[in-house]
């Protein structure tokens, strides 16, 4: 556990010891720059270094990439870039070069996202450590690369002017994220939610719809089975269908409450300032489809969808503390701008317990962690 603790909480200090330095409007949210460029270059190192040399017990799936490895029976089962990938080790004889490979790009494509759309790379960083995100590479290998591109998809879709080029561009990395886990064509509709305009009462609607979903079978089994209707998956697990489309898990209220905190948040937001920009308008609506899949939780084929939107995390509490830091100037009430900034505190706050608890609890099968031997 302290493996994992101690890249989370360097993090989370560096943010609190930068949250004191105040900017001004024009500049954002100043940090401490040569000691967030002294640090965040090890810690990346580190976390990769943490996923390539992990143990096979490491990961819930990660014994079975091996597996898959040895015996040489994945062109079948996997998509094209993962067979050439696995094909690659295998000629080199090494089983890491697989590993390192995926983790590469991995990182690659979400550092260039978080590089591209975000206001504030290290604000974007500590909240993809700190949401869980990062640990998803040591479950899901191949979603987890096609997640990446997606994330890296949205660069085109989230412009104020959306050109053909750019329309293009978006098609073209869905179809590459899709040689990595075809699961990924199901982001097309993402195009949408450019168009897609959220309001206070939307998310008041939204979280009643998700606190029944949740709560209730009846919008997760209606979901399960209508993705049970398309053909990928109904092959792909005719064998456990039960467990794919249907309730596998139960959650009750404690559970939940990490999703209410989130729609606060959320709302909040909404409060302090209204979406304007396109790329507003689309993060709020990204990270609102993100919190209704929890209607649907504990179905795993909604799960696996819901992993794609992982990446409006890190999109909507950027942009939530960037809002924070460069409005505050024109308000007037001084005890609104403390607020302000206790909901900056609060925010941090909340994802370091949550990457704590999950950490503890070992989600994903990331615990005990063992090195390579």
């Amino acid at each position: 556990m302290l493996t994992y603790v101690f890249v989370g909480s360097l993090l989370y200090i560096l943010f609190l010891i930068n949250l004191p330095l105040l900017p001004n409007r024009s500049s954002g949210i100043t940090h401490v720059k040569a000691m967030r460029g002294l640090l965040l270059i090890p810690i990346i190192g580190y976390l990769m270094y943490l996923a390539i040399f992990r143990s096979l017990n490491v990961g819930t799936d990660y014994e079975m990439y091996y597996n898959f490895y040895v015996n040489g029976e994945y062109t079948e089962k996997f998509d094209l870039f993962i067979v050439l990938i696995y094909d690659f080790a295998r000629n080199e004889g090494n089983f890491l070069f697989f590993t390192f490979i995926i983790t590469s790009l991995f990182l690659l494509f979400n550092l260039l996202a978080i590089k591209k759309i975000t206001y504030n790379f290290f604000v974007s960083f500590t909240i993809f450590v700190l949401s869980f995100y990062f640990f998803f590479v040591f479950n899901g290998m191949r979603q987890a690369v096609a997640i990446a591109v997606v994330f890296s998809a949205v660069y085109f879709v989230q412009k104020e002017q959306m050109r053909m080029r750019d329309f293009l561009a978006f098609i073209l990395l869905i179809f590459v994220a899709a040689q990595f886990h075809v699961s990924a064509i199901f982001m097309f509709p993402l195009l949408f939610l450019r168009f897609f305009k959220v309001n206070r009462a939307t998310i008041v609607i939204v979280f009643l719809l998700t606190v029944m979903g949740y709560f209730t079978p009846f919008i997760k089994n209606n979901i399960g089975y209508s993705l049970a209707v398309i053909d990928f998956y109904a092959q792909k697990y005719e064998n456990d269908l039960d467990f794919f489309f249907l309730v596998n898990k139960e959650k009750g209220i404690l559970q939940f409450m990490p999703v209410i905190i989130q729609y606060l948040f959320l709302y909040y937001s909404f409060n302090l300032k209204k979406p304007e920009s396109v790329y507003e308008k689309f993060l709020t609506s990204y990270y609102l489809a993100f919190l209704f899949l929890y209607s649907a939780s504990g179905v795993e084929a909604v799960d696996r969808i819901q992993y794609y939107f992982y990446p409006s995390i890190i999109l909507f509490y950027d942009y939530l503390i960037h809002s924070i830091y460069t409005t505050r100037e024109i308000e007037q009430s001084g005890k609104k701008v403390n607020m302000n900034r206790m909901v900056v505190l609060a925010s941090i706050s909340f994802w370091f317990l949550y990457f704590i608890l999950r950490v503890n609890q070992g989600i994903g099968g990331i615990k005990p962690y063992n090195f390579m031997s």
